[in-house]
């Protein structure tokens, strides 16, 4: 609990003193808030606003294990059995320890996670999501994120992660309440429309594959979680 009150002391010092004057741009159904410094894009103001955020909300879970159960059962019954997966932005990596307990078999599940904690939780990797492996392009039945909203160039992020998936593969993004616009600050700088969010998919990933849906997937507290569901060329 110390850490945590540290982290959070932390965080709201570094925003006091960095995001007063925060520009966040906003064009119809999205909004993005820029992490600029004499109009500059600084990583490394975003690196530390990312990493004090999350020792500051370690022990926070977002998604339910119910959710990812139900996103699991999905994916069986759509398509193939997924052997190798990927969670971007897990924080405890609860998501891939889920999706390997509810996936049949022996999934092969990973996490990343941009904070130095990131070693600390299993089969997590520290690790930007913007960022591209080459060792992953192709390679995963599935990627899922509900941390997606943290991106500062979702479009990058979003299209590193189409290029991952197997022929027939799924992407799976959460959205609900807090991903709106109007739910933009500087931990969370990406807000968008569910459609939206669909829109950008199939604009922006055309050459990977398209948007199949958007399932119910289950509730956070009391609220309802929907996640919209791209698939990977065949």
């Amino acid at each position: 609990m110390k850490k945590i009150r540290g982290a959070r002391r932390a965080f709201q010092q570094l925003v006091s003193e960095n995001f007063s004057d925060v520009v966040v741009e906003t064009d119809g159904d999205q909004s993005l808030l820029k992490y600029e410094v004499d109009g500059e894009f600084d990583y490394e103001l975003y690196k530390e606003t990312q990493t004090l955020g999350n020792k500051m909300k370690l022990g926070n879970q977002w998604a339910p294990e119910d959710h990812i159960r139900i996103l699991s059962e999905y994916m069986g019954q759509t398509g193939n059995t997924p052997k190798r997966g990927i969670c971007h932005g897990t924080r405890q990596g609860n998501e891939q320890v889920w999706f390997r307990r509810h996936i049949p078999g022996d999934a092969d599940v990973i996490g990343t996670e941009i904070s130095d904690t990131a070693t600390e939780f299993p089969h997590t990797i520290q690790w930007d999501f913007h960022d591209q492996n080459d060792a992953w392009i192709g390679q995963m039945d599935f990627v899922y994120s509900n941390s997606w909203d943290h991106a500062f160039d979702p479009k990058k992020a979003l299209k590193n992660w189409a290029e991952c998936l197997t022929p027939g593969g799924v992407l799976l993004l959460d959205h609900g309440w807090n991903y709106e616009v109007d739910r933009v600050t500087a931990l969370d700088p990406f807000g968008i429309s569910e459609k939206g969010l669909v829109d950008m998919l199939n604009e922006e990933c055309a050459q990977y594959g398209k948007v199949e849906g958007v399932i119910d997937g289950g509730k956070h507290k009391n609220l309802p979680i929907r996640t919209v569901i791209f698939r990977a060329h065949a």
